[in-house]
């Protein structure tokens, strides 16, 4: 039990450390997709927070879960789901500036550490712990890891190689 207290630990600290991240990078940028993106990864984040806050509380006996706390636990939005405040908010931003590519690159390529890092750690503990709300509850959220990676993988193909995205995303035909 000691292990998985101070794994939670570090689960909330990882989060803040990228929702700080995300929230400051956002804020620097002035591409509308990568700071569109940011923002809401910086979201999801926060519900990270607080949903691995509340797990730590029960593991403390602080305040106990109730038995329905997994049900919108286990099934992580959907990379659509994940993608929709993302446009939703490069419409209203469509006049900011550009930043360098050379920034934003660097950016994302923190991000995606940060997301890795919390996919390794939740992996871990998912597959280490003999709690099993703790191993399901850890499974879901390294799965929404794993689809943060992904839409920061294919916005930054989309950055950096638009017509490449839209010729793997569209399977575009090519003719000669």
């Amino acid at each position: 039990m000691a292990n998985l207290l101070e794994d939670t630990k570090l689960a909330i600290e990882l989060e803040q450390k990228g929702y700080n991240f995300y929230i400051q990078t956002a804020a620097k940028t002035k591409n509308p997709l990568a700071a569109s993106t940011l923002s809401s990864l910086a979201e999801r984040e926060m519900d990270h927070i607080a949903k691995i806050t509340e797990f730590f509380q029960s593991l403390t006996g602080k305040n106990p879960l109730p038995t329905s706390w997994l049900l919108g636990v286990e099934v992580p939005p959907s990379k659509a789901d994940l993608l929709k405040p993302i446009l939703l908010k490069l419409k209203t931003s469509l006049d900011k500036e550009f930043k360098t590519q050379e920034d934003i690159n660097e950016a994302y390529k923190a991000a995606e550490g940060l997301e890795r890092d919390s996919y390794n750690l939740y992996e871990k503990i998912s597959r280490e712990s003999q709690d099993e709300t703790a191993k399901k509850f850890y499974a879901a959220l390294a799965k929404e890891e794993r689809e943060h990676y992904a839409i920061l993988d294919e916005t930054l193909q989309y950055l950096n190689h638009p017509a490449d995205w839209f010729r793997l995303q569209e399977r575009w035909i090519v003719e000669g």
